[in-house]
């Protein structure tokens, strides 16, 4: 997995590098030396769909993808399971939708042959961005599902039980404000009444 985040991160970082610099090349170019460099737009607007393809790909893998999860983290039992499982088939299938038809559109243009106008570049390096999105992306909502539902259960196993009102029966008979084995009230600083019916101070005289 550390090559496939590799690749991913990467991929994003080099696409919108590759952008910001044609970009500003193409800009200079423009009001410095009037001259307009057209045939970058292709580039730009090619590399702007891998950018797309693979920032949604990492941010599925880190979970930074805006969503309404109040319903989830409020829901416990199977009721969790159930609703982490529905939003998971939901991804995979479309994430499923873009492995399958962008394969098809992939090998299409592969095998026609299909050129960007300018720089005559083969289409098909762009449009592989489609396919594997939805390959890597299903493999990220798998690990993001079985993630959740270890999560839950791990929550449900350390859950603490409600504190025993009698188990304060157990605690220390000379605790401060607490009550000793013979019913009366323990001795403190300040002056209380003893387990013997007498009273006693600091600094003061007892019975």
């Amino acid at each position: 997995m550390r090559i496939l985040r590799f690749v991913e991160d990467w991929t994003v970082v080099l696409s919108f590098l590759a952008i910001v610099v044609i970009t500003f090349v193409n800009v200079l170019s423009r009001f410095v030396f009037r001259a307009s460099l057209s045939f970058t737009e292709e580039l730009t607007i090619n590399l702007l769909v891998v950018l797309t393809m693979s920032g949604a790909v990492v941010a599925l893998r880190t979970g930074t993808h805006l969503g309404f999860d109040l319903l989830l983290e409020k829901s416990r039992g199977k009721l969790h399971t159930v609703m982490v499982l529905a939003s998971g088939l939901v991804v995979v299938l479309f994430l499923l939708v873009l492995l399958v038809f962008g394969g098809e559109m992939l090998l299409a243009q592969a095998e026609r042959g299909r050129a960007t106008p300018s720089l005559g570049i083969p289409q098909w390096l762009f449009t592989m961005a489609i396919p594997l999105t939805g390959l890597f992306g299903i493999i990220h909502a798998v690990e993001a599902v079985v993630t959740s539902l270890r999560g839950a259960g791990s929550r449900q196993d350390t859950h603490v039980p409600a504190e025993v009102p009698g188990a304060l029966a157990d605690e220390d008979p000379l605790t401060v404000g607490g009550t000793g084995p013979a019913g009366g009230s323990t001795t403190s600083i300040g002056g209380s009444t003893g387990s013997d019916g007498g009273t006693s101070r600091k600094g003061g005289e007892g019975k």
